[in-house]
């Protein structure tokens, strides 16, 4: 069995152990070390505080093969990280003219003089460090290849100037098998790990679930670095789950979605009450979209439902805006906007408000409109807050375009 390369991440900075500023780095850094490969075993946010800044990378460069450290590599008092990496190393810091050369043109914007002066700071090496140019900022990243195969890499703090630099330095990594995201939608957490873990008990992986209103991910983790347990395992788990099982490789369900249409030439539309614009939002936000979504209508008010989608006045007022009646007429009327060939509805009482013995809070009424037979209704009666009972019912809508364009 080979072993996983191990990996920890230090975010550096006051402003984040002060709860000043929210750490969004270890996430992010975490993410793309686990598709490379590596196994987190530590991750932590310190204050600008050399001592405790130096022992620290001297502790977890014993522990991992990786340690990856982020911010105080900037030109202010308070940027100590290259000064804790060498007292942790014993490593000098050196000058680089190139950087120092780099750095002229930004120094001068500098009124100060003691200002311009610390711009310098930032092209301070370690001995033996390999420079990692900055793509955004001012600050470069270091990597420095140490004794047993072990690695330090220090990289600026700001997100945008940290991403490229470490999605770089990884590239030029060799990298071991990524964890596997299954993507579920209609099955509890609970449920989820029920249906897997049976499934899975005979392959070396590890399994952690993730859950948000309506969606959960099962993520499989390597034990080590032998590909073959791993692509076992994750069949065995989209075989346990079954259909509630909508992506493979993490993509959402609107891309999932908006990615059958597609294959299929279908083209959507929706009709939102309760959601609010939700349901078209999520498709949207998919890249390549406008060819498999026209459009649709947030018809909060009877009026729109009336005015624009058709849906017929004494419907509303016998059956009520909540209702399969409402739902149906309003996926109808939006199936006619121009090219569409499948329409979405929604309509509910996402309170706090609003709701009555009949027509509860949570109560949502949700219709498929095709071009192709009849259409469908559906009643869900969803828990939580406001925000939850929108979320799922987004997540609702979208899984019945999914099941309707699978069916195709």
């Amino acid at each position: 069995m080979v072993s996983l390369r191990t990996a920890a991440i230090l975010t550096i900075g006051t402003e984040l152990t002060t709860g000043l500023r929210q750490d969004t780095n270890t996430a992010e850094i975490a993410r793309l070390l686990a598709e490379a490969g590596y196994v987190v075993h530590a991750a932590l946010s310190l204050p600008d505080d050399r001592s405790i800044v130096a022992s620290s990378i001297a502790s977890l460069i014993e522990a991992c093969d990786l340690v990856i450290v982020t911010g105080g590599l900037g030109p202010t008092h308070d940027d100590i990280t290259r000064e804790a990496a060498s007292d942790a190393l014993g490593r000098a810091l050196l000058p680089d003219e190139t950087i120092a050369s780099q750095l002229t043109r930004v120094a001068a914007r500098h009124t100060q003089t003691a200002s311009r002066e610390q711009m310098f700071r930032q092209a301070e090496v370690l001995e033996g460090a390999t420079v990692l140019p900055a793509v955004a900022g001012t600050a470069p990243g270091q990597a420095l290849a140490l004794d047993g195969g072990h690695e330090l890499v220090l990289l600026p703090g700001p997100p945008h100037e940290m991403r490229p630099l470490l999605i770089g330095f990884l590239s030029t990594r060799p990298h071991g098998p990524a964890p596997v995201r299954l993507r579920c939608t209609g099955v509890s957490e609970s449920d989820a790990q029920h249906l897997v873990v049976p499934a899975i008990a005979a392959y070396a992986v590890e399994l952690t679930l993730l859950a948000a209103p309506g969606d959960v991910e099962v993520v499989l983790f390597p034990r080590d670095a032998d590909p073959v347990d791993l692509e076992a395992a994750s069949s065995a788990a989209q075989a346990a789950l079954g259909p509630a099982c909508y992506s493979t490789d993490g993509s959402t369900l609107a891309e999932t979605v908006i990615r059958l249409a597609r294959d299929r030439g279908a083209v959507i539309a929706t009709a939102e009450s309760c959601t609010g614009g939700m349901v078209a939002s999520a498709l949207t936000d998919v890249p390549g979209s406008s060819a498999a979504f026209t459009g649709g209508v947030v018809a909060y008010d009877n009026a729109v439902k009336s005015g624009v989608l058709g849906v017929p006045p004494a419907v509303l007022a016998l059956s009520g805006a909540v209702s399969d009646r409402t739902a149906r007429a309003m996926a109808e009327g939006a199936l006619a906007l121009p090219g569409a060939t499948i329409a979405v509805a929604t309509t509910g009482i996402a309170g706090p408000d609003g709701g009555s013995d009949d027509r509860p809070v949570g109560l949502v009424w949700f219709a498929l409109a095709r071009t192709t037979g009849e259409t469908l209704v559906a009643e869900h009666r969803l828990q939580g807050s406001r925000a939850a009972v929108r979320a799922r019912a987004t997540l609702i809508a979208l899984d019945m375009l999914r099941c309707e364009l699978l069916a195709r």
